[in-house]
């Protein structure tokens, strides 16, 4: 009997490496017809007794339905190494908006207060690329999609930041998205702990751990560019690892925001300009608009994924700022701007032709790119939308 290795981008080829490595017997497998060397298998699974997909591939793929109907245990990545012995120490993260400041955050922390950790999962290497090495923790950003296959995955803290409409091309349903970022407490057992958002419906989130909700303290206010939320939750990991409170408050002092989060890019044309295209969901805009100055210049706009923009657009009115919709669903949010009253320009069919627009009515302005949705109507990702509209800005 054979793993079959679904999907072979960057978890993919790690899951087969990491096979190879324990000499299992496996058969990798990619729908991409670009991937020529990895469409061979002729897709019978009955000489399969495990699959591990790539995060991507939704349940309702076709061989997955199959394999569910035949009981065939399905695994992403983080699931296989939950099946290792002798694991480092977990803290794994979820939400819709903000895991990955505060995964980066937590790991910067603890390294500084010598508890030697790396960033994994979503963001960063797969766990499966690490084993033999010698860290003291793990920190895991775990995304919707892999939350439903982690298999064994008992985090020693595991924290739910937040949660609003997303994914749904993947999840089909709001509920089954909120049902899969409740699963990653369903191991922990009461010595470990869970720490949440108090808006969160608890009817999601299962488990024994003892609970924390994210509340206000000593570090919410340390950085005025970083949300309160993910500095309470930082602060909250600290107390509960008992690490030395001074070293970890000059770490968030220190701490570098991250490319395309936030990002204030300095040129020559008298405009402030941010570039925040990490922002992909509405709750990520809705949170970089709270901290852009009044009368601001908001770029929203890609891949329509049927997401609701109502509480970002009023508060897009409510701080007298213009908005300038470009690509996928540039129509849909002009539209919805228009039932809100809010001042929006009209739609542009990609964010060169935004920046443009931007650009002629930005003079002594801030002008915040925070698209709110994901990239895929331009783009490959958040990162190539983000080093587009830098070299745009500057000139290029």
């Amino acid at each position: 009997m054979k793993t079959l290795v679904y999907g072979m981008g960057i978890s993919g080829k790690s899951t087969a490496e990491h096979l190879k490595r324990k000499r299992e017997d496996f058969v990798v497998y990619d729908d991409n017809k670009k991937s020529k060397k990895y469409t061979n298998w002729n897709q019978d699974l009955s000489g399969i007794k495990t699959i591990v997909a790539s995060p991507g591939i939704p349940s309702t793929n076709t061989i997955l339905k199959k394999a569910q109907n035949l009981n065939i245990p399905i695994h992403c990545d983080i699931g296989l190494a939950s099946f290792e012995k002798k694991l480092p120490k977990i803290i794994s993260v979820t939400g819709t908006a903000g895991k990955t400041t505060l995964v980066s955050l937590l790991v910067d922390v603890l390294n500084a207060n010598g508890k030697k950790s790396i960033a994994l999962g979503n963001y960063g290497l797969s766990p499966l690329d690490i084993l033999k090495s010698n860290y003291e923790y793990w920190v895991i950003e775990v995304s919707s999609f892999q939350s439903k296959r982690l298999a064994f995955l008992k985090p020693n803290i595991g924290i739910y930041l937040n949660l609003s409409q997303n994914h749904l091309d993947w999840h089909e349903t709001i509920e089954d998205y909120k049902i899969c970022k409740g699963t990653i407490f369903k191991n922990q057992d009461a010595d470990d702990l869970r720490i949440v958002n108090s808006d969160l419906e608890k009817k999601y989130i299962k488990g024994k751990a003892k609970e924390k909700e994210i509340k206000k303290n000593e570090f919410s206010n340390l950085r005025k560019d970083i949300h309160e939320d993910t500095l309470s939750t930082v602060g909250l990991c600290i107390k509960e690892l008992n690490l030395n409170h001074e070293i970890a408050k000059q770490s968030i002092i220190n701490f570098k925001t991250l490319m395309h989060r936030y990002q204030k890019i300095t040129t020559n044309d008298g405009i402030h300009w941010i570039n925040d295209s990490k922002a992909t969901t509405p709750l990520a805009t809705l949170t970089a608009i709270e901290r852009t100055p009044v009368g601001s210049i908001v770029l929203m706009g890609g891949s329509d994924k049927d997401l609701d923009y109502k509480k970002t657009l009023k508060k897009i009115k409510n701080k007298k700022m213009k908005l300038i919709p470009f690509g996928g669903i540039s129509h849909a949010l002009h539209k919805e701007a228009s039932k809100l009253s809010v001042d929006s320009s009209k739609p542009c069919n990609s964010l060169e032709k935004a920046i443009q627009k931007a650009k002629n009515n930005g003079k002594g302005k801030t002008i915040l790119l925070s698209p709110g949705t994901a990239s895929f109507d331009e783009f490959t990702g958040y990162a190539q939308r983000g080093m587009y509209f830098i070299e745009k800005i500057k000139g290029g």
